[in-house]
């Protein structure tokens, strides 16, 4: 296992694992939707073989259902992908979403670097010109270090800024890849009103096939979080099942479904789907 297998981990927040949930259920590392409700805007896992210079452009759509009288959740993006080789990849996504009958519009932007042969750097950042229930804007930056082969350690920090807080966060992660095999354990620090929350998550990932891969994450911690009258911190609790498939040499899908426990607020149970061209 080398690095060019591994997604480039951006500290931001998309999926539900993460400061202020507010996206789909694909934890934004490997998220082909990258819906940015959330403290971290996340990007898709680029295609394996990141030496290939391709680029991937996608659609995806998700659905959330809320539990008790909140009406559901809709979020639509497109994405495109830049592979310009040597494990330099820029992504970025326009998304449109519905969340407590309240629509907003995101752009958002990450890209990664190797500065040296085993040290990749990245930087992401988002901005939503309407930010009624989604971001203002988001900036952070993240490091991916290969201690030995199939080891990696990654460390980042984000700041987010809401209409009514402003959502600061680290990151701590640690990977391991064996056989056809992945996990990761990752500690995500975060300060908001003026008080420290903390998340952690676990996840597991299998590979098959020539491309192809799905995994399971469980996530859970005091995070800030928007319940529709605005961001407060709660504890919530997560599992989410996601993954991508390959059609054929350019045409693959991504998926995820996902429970979350957003406190005493709501529960939320969603699918996500995608369609992605590389070329």
């Amino acid at each position: 296992m080398n690095m060019m297998k591994v997604a480039f981990f951006v500290l931001a927040a998309h999926a539900p694992f993460v400061m202020a949930q507010q996206a789909t259920p694909i934890p934004d590392s490997v998220s082909p939707s990258g819906a940015g409700g959330t403290a971290r805007t996340g990007a898709p896992t680029p295609p394996p073989d990141t030496s290939d210079r391709r680029t991937m452009v996608g659609v995806s759509g998700s659905y959330e259902n809320l539990s008790g009288t909140q009406p559901s959740w809709h979020d639509y993006n497109f994405r495109l992908n830049k592979n310009f080789g040597g494990r330099r990849i820029f992504d970025g996504a326009l998304t449109r979403s519905s969340r407590f009958d309240l629509d907003d519009n995101q752009i958002s932007g990450m890209y990664s670097t190797p500065l040296t042969a085993k040290l990749s750097g990245s930087v992401q950042g988002s901005y939503s010109p309407t930010h009624r229930v989604l971001a203002k804007y988001s900036l952070g930056g993240a490091f991916q270090y290969e201690f030995t082969r199939g080891w990696l350690g990654h460390g980042g920090i984000k700041t987010t800024e809401f209409n009514d807080v402003r959502v600061n966060q680290g990151l701590l992660m640690l990977e391991h890849y064996f056989s056809n095999f992945s996990w990761a354990v990752a500690l995500r620090p975060s300060r908001a009103f003026g008080s420290g929350a903390n998340s952690t998550e676990l996840r597991g990932g299998y590979y098959y096939g020539d491309r192809n891969s799905v995994s399971i994450s469980l996530s859970g911690g005091r995070e800030a979080s928007n319940v529709g009258t605005g961001v407060v911190l709660a504890d919530v609790r997560t599992i989410a099942i996601f993954g991508r498939h390959w059609l054929n040499n350019n045409w693959s899908a991504n998926y995820a479904i996902g429970h979350t426990r957003q406190g005493d607020f709501y529960n939320r149970n969603g699918i996500t789907v995608g369609l992605d061209y590389a070329f």
